[in-house]
């Protein structure tokens, strides 16, 4: 079954928060800031007052340093990497290199610092042919994506992709890695259930939402995308929960 699909409204004013991500190589944590406008008047000067909605998203598997999500060492050497050592057993999630029948999960916190709340109604992911590392060293280096070809087509068709909230048990989406991939850039997957996330009040922070990735390479993936590297940036879309049904 395709996903119901939805237009980023203008009006709404939205998407909020984009990471970059290394699927089947890593998937690392960005951030964006957009403003959702709603006019606030003042009897005094008649000052009018911009409400924002702020996405801010870390890994959260031990080490805090930005980076990749999925990985193997190789493609991001200057994390800790829980889950790629051969010296201890590496809870099931050992991901040295991706084979058929894989699955590797990792958490994100998302939080809002805007000041209004919001809640998640859309999801996408978007390839792109090449992601720099920002390295300890002060250097960098690139890393280049397959974006085109019938490697790819089988990659987002066999990578399967579950996110959920584990604390609330909601699902945010299920399905294939295609799913989420659109040629118009305005258009989002729609969420199985929409997750709120409160703004911060003054005096009050707000708290971080928990957003779990599973991802499984299926088991028919062939030999054709061994050794391949696939990136993609996933974008959260997020609308204001005030007058907004």
């Amino acid at each position: 079954m395709c996903p119901r699909r939805i237009r980023m409204n203008i009006k709404k004013k939205l998407a909020l928060f984009t990471g970059t991500g290394l699927l089947g190589v890593g998937l690392t944590i960005g951030g964006a800031t957009y403003a959702l406008f709603t006019d606030t008047t003042s009897n005094t000067n008649n000052t009018a007052t911009a409400g924002t909605i702020n996405l801010v998203a870390n890994r959260n598997h031990g080490d805090y340093t930005p980076g990749p999500m999925f990985y193997p060492d190789s493609l991001d050497p200057d994390a800790k990497h829980p889950y790629d050592v051969t010296e201890i057993t590496p809870s099931g999630d050992a991901l040295g290199g991706w084979a058929p029948g894989d699955t590797v999960r990792r958490t994100m916190e998302l939080s809002n610092t805007g000041s209004l709340d919001a809640k998640l109604t859309g999801i996408k992911a978007t390839p792109r042919e090449t992601y720099t590392q920002y390295l300890k060293t002060g250097g960098t280096r690139s890393v280049s994506g397959l974006v085109t070809g019938a490697e790819y087509l089988e990659f987002i068709e066999k990578a399967n992709v579950l996110i959920t909230n584990p604390d609330e048990e909601v699902t945010i989406f299920e399905g294939k890695l295609s799913e989420l991939i659109f040629n118009d850039t305005n258009t989002y997957a729609e969420v199985d259930e929409e997750l709120e996330l409160a703004g911060v009040t003054p005096g009050f922070g707000s708290g971080p939402l928990n957003i779990t990735f599973k991802v499984t390479l299926d088991k028919s993936a062939s030999n054709a995308i061994q050794g391949k590297n696939f990136i993609f940036d996933f974008g959260f879309f997020a609308e204001q929960v005030r007058n907004n049904p």
